[in-house]
């Protein structure tokens, strides 16, 4: 029944969204998407299977580990530029790593603290000197987080 089904969209709050669109167009470089007014601050940005991000400018909770993921062109790019950016949070889910599949995979907090998953194709090319940095993840042992009782943070969020 699924296959046919496509994502639309999925939204996102933010508790500014100047500070929104800095980060998802100027940072990530998402592009802007057609935003009817909806009678509060809202932008639309727009991916290559029509679906999208409705951001709109709400104060609220945000969960530690939930998040999306967004599949980008130049990850090597990407990284450079999160980095710089300190927006890198290794913290819910572990350190930027290639998953066994070759896909790269890493998670981002926007201003807001929504936690976003930024990862590669697995036949992209990767710039070597990622896997240098210690914001990556080189061990044999690419488990996403410690399960169970293992894991400091499990049930403190």
């Amino acid at each position: 029944m699924s296959e046919n089904w496509l994502l639309q969209h999925i939204n996102i709050l933010v508790d500014d969204l100047a500070e929104g669109i800095a980060f998802y167009n100027g940072l990530l470089g998402l592009e802007f998407d057609e935003t009817p007014d909806l009678g509060f601050p809202a932008q639309f940005f727009k991916f290559a299977n029509g679906a999208q991000i409705h951001m709109n400018e709400f104060k609220d909770e945000r969960p530690f580990r939930a998040h999306f993921c967004i599949v980008v062109d130049d990850f090597s790019d990407i990284f450079w530029r999160v980095k710089k950016a300190g927006v890198i949070d290794n913290e819910p889910w572990g350190k930027v790593r290639q998953l066994p599949t070759g896909t790269m995979q890493m998670f981002l907090r926007d201003p807001s603290g929504n936690l976003v998953e930024i990862a590669s194709r697995k036949s992209d090319k990767i710039d070597l000197e990622i896997f240098e940095d210690e914001l990556v993840h080189i061990d044999e042992d690419l488990q996403l987080f410690k399960s169970g009782t293992n894991d400091p943070l499990r049930g403190k969020f």
